[in-house]
Order: structure tokens, then sequence, then C-alpha cells
């Protein structure tokens, strides 16, 4: 709702006015998007310094659209227009009416602007007579008279006073025409002073919901406008709006900024204890400068915000998932190796996982993330090998825009960024291209990369895990890692143990994948057996591979041995009699029939014990000293025979 106030002297000061304003309403229903409402207020010189009109758009005429106009700051005053013949109208029945011989017309600027053209169409002199703000009406009566006019042309005031001295007079009514033209006036005054409040208000809105501090200042250097985040970083609490720059409560430096016409990008200022990044915009108006915009944020602000945008960053899939508790095994081997990673976990420095391809070396990164000081930060993994050597320096330090063909718009950032303040993880770190090597040596020794295109250095703070399956030693010495690049990253060093070293763990293993991803399938004891004598290049990896076969394949709840053998058909097979089979390999020389193994249980006399002892050693020997293949070919698993070799003393 649009509401209008009609501002006049008296009641009924235009005749019919609200009948021609529902007219006017009605014939604009069709297309107006806004409904109309008017109000008549009563505003005379008494009280005009008093009346409060709250409306959108003010009506009104003469004398008292001067004065509004002057008065009701930012609600916009409509004029309803006089036209010239309407006062010569008056002017004649004026003549006619009463005879006179001369007529003084009184009205406001406004109102006599045509009035000069009138004197051409009369046979009898008119002198106009303009009103001021100061209703000098009375006045300009008594000059009237005395200047020889015998009648007066006027307003509702002026008339009034004409007739209390008993002059001749006639008021300027103001006609439907007239009345109309100022509704549709006030209408369109309407619909552009919403449009600008809503412009404005948006402009605030925008103003003072940006994070960075903005002065306005004016060519005169008078501070224009100060939205709230200026106020908040420089601890301004009275209004500064309206005020010169020297006048402000800014340290004298600040001032001298603010004064200089020159502009500047990204200029570091210290403001009392603040680091302030500020940049000066120009308000040039046709080659003219206008004054400067200021912008300027906390550095320490800038800082949290990046922060906060990698956090972000990090929750869209930048975390690291595994904890030591998800390593499966209670053999010694990966039980050391965990209790060394939680240690080496607890510092910052940078780390090398070594171990064969399937041993869960990223899982170990993971834990190592989630165990350590940065486990609220991004853990951001990289397949080095992976990545094409073109796209490498883009991948993992980022690029400008424009950098190069099809970069995105507002360029990108690496690996690198991402893992600010968390962890990058390198994995396949041998792989890395040597003509690179350089420039990730000095990244990871820095903690500084500089994105493709771009002339500016970017400060990371990370935690460099790296692995490989790969001799970097060897390649070392074959030219093919830089040797200052491996001691960069072999600062602590975790070997991870190969399934070969850790068999007693394979039942578990085995029983907790499908636990998780086949539950009702169970292991039975010669399926596990069967597995733990199995080998196994592809680690952990390869196990849960055949796993997953045994589930599918498995026809009922139990995968027995015969499972297993079907699946791994190159395991050895079982002994036809009580005499222990040897395994046939073309390299070997037959070797002569065993006793039979005699069982490994706690035996009181010697003669057992010398014969279990002579038979492990046989088989020992049988095998090249392989300890998983004697362990097979004994029907016995790993652990248990390193428990007898160490009772034996073999």
């Amino acid at each position: 709702m649009i509401r209008f106030a009609l501002a006049v002297p008296c009641h009924n000061f235009i005749s019919d006015a609200f009948e021609i304003f529902k007219q006017h309403n009605e014939m604009g229903r069709a297309y107006d998007l806004e409904d109309y409402s008017m109000e008549e207020v009563i505003v005379t010189e008494e009280t005009v310094g008093m009346v409060k009109i709250d409306a959108d758009v003010i009506i009104t005429r003469g004398l008292l659209a001067e004065i509004l106009k002057s008065i009701q700051g930012d609600i916009p005053v409509v004029e309803i227009a006089v036209p010239a013949t309407d006062t010569l109208r008056v002017v004649l029945k004026c003549i006619e009416t009463f005879h006179a011989r001369k007529v003084g017309i009184i009205a406001s600027h406004n109102m006599v602007m045509g009035a000069a053209e009138i004197q051409d169409f009369l046979d009898i002199p008119v002198e106009t007579y303009i009103l001021t703000q100061d209703w000098n009406g009375p006045k300009l009566v008594d000059q009237a008279v005395r200047e020889g006019c015998d009648a007066i042309v006027g307003g509702v005031n002026t008339c009034s006073y004409a007739s209390s001295i008993n002059v001749p007079n006639l008021f300027i009514s103001t006609g439907h025409d007239s009345f109309w033209q100022g509704i549709t006036a006030a209408k369109r005054a309407a619909a552009i002073s919403r449009t600008e409040q809503e412009k404005t208000s948006r402009i605030h809105v925008l103003l003072n919901a940006s994070k960075e501090g903005l002065l306005s200042i004016d060519s005169l250097r008078y501070i224009r406008m100060v939205n709230h985040s200026a106020r908040k970083i420089l601890h301004i609490s009275e209004s500064i709006t309206g005020m010169k720059v020297m006048d402000a409560p800014f340290p004298r430096e600040f001032k001298k900024l603010l004064l200089e016409d020159t502009a500047c990008t990204n200029e570091i200022f210290k403001y009392g204890d603040m680091m302030l990044n500020v940049t000066k915009y120009p308000v040039m108006v046709q080659n003219s400068n206008m004054g400067i915009v200021v912008s300027f944020q906390n550095i320490s602000d800038i800082m949290d915000l990046e922060n906060d945008i990698r956090r972000k960053i990090h929750s869209k899939g930048h975390v690291a998932k595994a904890h030591f508790d998800d390593i499966v095994g209670e053999s010694p081997a990966i039980r050391s190796t965990i209790q060394t990673a939680q240690k080496y976990s607890r510092t910052d420095s940078n780390i090398l996982l070594i171990g064969q391809s399937g041993t869960g070396k990223e899982l170990f990164a993971q834990s190592i993330h989630n165990h350590s000081m940065r486990k609220d930060g991004p853990f951001v993994a990289v397949n080095c090998a992976a990545i094409p050597e073109n796209l490498l320096e883009s991948e993992l330090f980022g690029y400008t825009a424009g950098a190069f063909t099809g970069a995105q718009k507002g360029g990108k950032p690496g690996y690198f960024e991402l893992a600010h303040n968390g962890t990058l993880f390198l994995d396949e770190i041998g792989e890395i291209p040597l003509k690179f090597q350089a420039k990730l040596l000095r990244a990871i020794q820095e903690r500084e990369i500089m994105r493709l295109g771009s002339d500016r250095t970017i400060s990371v703070n990370i935690r460099i895990i790296a692995a490989t399956n790969r001799n970097l030693e060897q390649l070392v010495r074959e030219g093919e890692f830089r040797e200052d690049l491996f001691y960069r990253l072999d600062v602590l060093r975790i070997e991870i143990p190969s399934l070969e070293n850790r068999r007693e763990d394979i039942p578990l293993l085995a029983r907790g994948w499908l636990l998780k991803h086949a539950p009702g399938t169970e292991l039975s004891d010669d399926a596990c057996r069967l597995l733990s004598q199995a080998e196994w290049n592809g680690n952990i990896r390869q196990l849960f591979n055949i796993c997953e076969r045994l589930s599918v394949l498995c026809s009922g709840s139990l995968i027995a041995g015969k499972d297993v053998r079907n699946v791994l058909p190159t395991l050895p097979q079982e002994p036809s009699s009580p005499a222990l089979p040897l395994p046939a390999e073309p390299s070997l020389p037959a070797e002569p029939s065993l006793p039979p193994a005699a069982p490994f249980r706690s035996a009181e006399e010697d003669s057992l014990k010398d014969s279990e002892r002579e038979t492990i050693l046989k088989a020992l020997e049988i095998c090249r000293y392989s300890r998983s293949r004697a362990a097979a070919l004994l029907g016995i698993s790993r652990s248990t025979l390193w428990r007898k070799m160490k009772e034996f003393n073999l």
C-alpha cells in the first residue's frame, strides 16, 4: 500500500478530491501493481513547522509545495500545477464580476510563471506579486491596493485577508484535470521513490554485509560512508559520517594514507597493534577525481577466513577415515609397526612409509594423521603415479586464471594448498619424474609453493607423509631419484611388514573382511589353515580379493578347505601317508622321506624332543630355511614353527 498525503490549508481546498482520486485508481486498476490510499492533512502558517506528515508521497500546490519540499526530507513532494489558462479564467471572472480596472495576482512563484502572458489577452493592467516562505500574503495585498489594484486573485489565505479589508477577490481553484495530473505524477514519483529506496537499501545491505571495511571519502576529504565492518575493524564507536578526515579519530599515518590521491592495491599497513591489507579506488567522473573508496581487512581475519575455507574443503572429502584400531593384526611384526607409527604421529616430521603393494600404506598414513595434532585439518592423498607428468605441477601447486588453455576461470588451488594445516600424503613417491623433483624438494623444504602462472609465493603449513613400494636407495644410486629429496622425505621411516612376515594375522584379516562385507559367512579352521599356507604376493589386497571370491562362490554359510583349494589350486597337496611329502621343485634334488612329525606338545621323554627337533630341522633344510614353506610342509602355522625353533635353539 502506497500512502498519499494531500497537504492543503483547509478542508475541501480541492473540490471532490477524494472522488477524483477514487476514479483515478479505478481506471488504473488494470495495470497498477500497487494499492493507493490518500488522507487529507491540514497545514497552515501556524502548524507548518510542527506537523509531521507520515506518507510515501505528499501532494500539494503553491506556497505549501515550496515550503514542504525544504522541510520534509526524503519524502517526495508532488506539486499540483496551476496552468495559466486557469489563472486567466479567474482574472476574466474577476473583471466581469467586480468591473475591476486593475487586477493583482498574488501567488507563489510556481503559480505565476505564466501570468505575464495573461496581459496580452486583457484590456486592463494585471500586476503579479510573488509569495515567499515567510507568508507575506497580507503585505502583498496592502502593496497591491496601494499600487491601484481594485481586485485581488490568489490563494485561500490571500483572499481571506483581502476579504477582511473589503478588497474584492477571487480564489484560484484547482481544476479536475490539474488534480488528475497531480495524482498521476504522484504515482510516478512513488514508483521512482520505491525503486530508489530499494536500490539504496540494497547498497546498504551489500556494504554492511561485506567483511571488508569500507570508507567513502569525497573530493573535499569529507567522510561520506562508513560500513559496519570498518567501524568494527577500526574500533570506532562514534559517528564519523560527514566528518573531515583530519578530524576523524584515526592515527596520523592512517590519515595521511586516506588523504593521498594515489591508488594502491593490497598494501600492508600497521594500524595500532593490527596489520591491515588496504586497497584504494579513485572515484572518477568524466575524468575528474571525485574522491576515493578505501577497503581494508585485518590480516588475521583473512587468515582465519582462509582456514575456514580450508576446513570446508576438508569437510567435502579431504578427510582421513582410518584409525590405528582399524589395523587388524596381533602378530609381533604388525604390533611393533603400529607402536612405532603411534610414536611418530606425535611429531611433525616427515614420514616415509615403505612396503610392498597391498600392505596398507594409506591405512597407516590416515591413522598417523588421525593420531596427530593435525587431526582436525585436511588429509589430502595424492597418487603420484596416476597424474600425467605434464599436469603434475598444476595439480600439486595449483594455477592462476589464464595460466594455460583450458584453465578454470578463477584458477585452482593445488593439493599443497588444500592440505594447509593438515597432512599431504604422497603415495607412489618413487614415480615422481626426476626433472620435477627439484621443485617438489623446494616446496617440501620451504613449505612455500607458487601457483602455475603466478609470481607470488603461498606459505603452507603441512606435514608430508610419503609412501613407496620401490627401493629409493637403489633409485638414488642409479640417478633416478634425487638424494637430497630422499633425505628430506626419509626423516622418520616405517617399514610395513608384508603378509609373508605376519602369516598368523591371515585368519584375523580374512574373518574380519567376511564379517564386514559378507555377514553370515564363516571360515572353517581348515580353510584358515590353507589360506595361511598360500603365497600372497599382493599382500592384504590380494587376500581380500580372494575372500570376496570365496564369499561369492561358496554355496553355504561355511567356507571349507575344498572351497579354498578350488580358488587357490597352487596350494601344496595334503600328504596321502604319514610320511611328509616334499614340495615339488625342479631345482631341488630328490629328498629322502621324513619320519612322521611328532605332535607339537610338551613331552617328558628326551627322545621325543630330539625326534621333533630333527623333523623341524630336516624340513628347514629341505625348504632352504624358508619358514613359511617349512611350516606349510609340516602342517603347522608359521608362529608355531617360530616358537618351536626358539625352544630348540634353531
